[in-house]
């Protein structure tokens, strides 16, 4: 579930990412990859498990980050939504993720006597994955390895790996030629 350990590095990280880092620029020469690297940095403390190579997008946004966990060389794209901190969003090893994706992992739980709070569903991107921009995934998804979700996507089910799907909801269109030793 969702328990931040705030400590004065956590608290410090949050709001520098939030005031400063969140809207640094990309692509200014000499310090595009600084500001990468800043962001990342900033973002480390407040994940709940993270690789020391990661590379945050300018602009992401997610809640506080204790439920993220980032492998390495993972990234997550700019202006990248991850929401729902009552689930755990697992970014694996080499994920690239296109901009303005969203990674929802909750969803409004109802009763018949009406409305009962979140309740929360995993979601996987598994290692070496390519998320198109605008890409929408549910929650309770695992999108396998090497797998390719093409742009503005709808992912309500899970997709096997070295699949290539597309569309609205997203459906399996072909895979990929596994590599050996993959």
């Amino acid at each position: 579930m969702y328990k931040q350990n705030w400590t004065i590095k956590k608290i410090s990280c949050y709001l520098i990412y939030r005031t400063v880092a969140k809207h640094l620029p990309r692509d200014i020469p000499l310090f595009g990859e600084w500001f990468y690297r800043f962001r990342s940095s900033i973002c480390r403390p407040l994940f709940k498990e993270s690789a020391k190579v990661i590379r945050v997008g300018r602009g992401a946004n997610f809640d506080n980050g204790c439920n993220i966990i980032m492998k390495a060389n993972a990234h997550i794209g700019e202006y990248a939504v991850l929401a729902g901190p009552h689930a755990t969003i697992t970014i694996g090893r080499h994920v690239s993720m296109g901009s303005h994706c969203m990674i929802i992992a909750q969803n409004h739980k109802y009763l018949e006597e009406g409305y009962d709070g979140f309740e929360g569903k995993d979601v996987l991107i598994d290692d070496y994955a390519w998320i198109g921009n605008r890409v929408i995934i549910l929650p309770g998804v695992r999108i396998g390895k090497h797998a390719i979700i093409g742009a503005g996507a709808v992912v309500s089910k899970d997709v096997p790996d070295y699949a290539i799907a597309v569309g609205n909801p997203a459906v399996v269109k072909k895979y990929r030629k596994q590599v050996p030793g993959n």
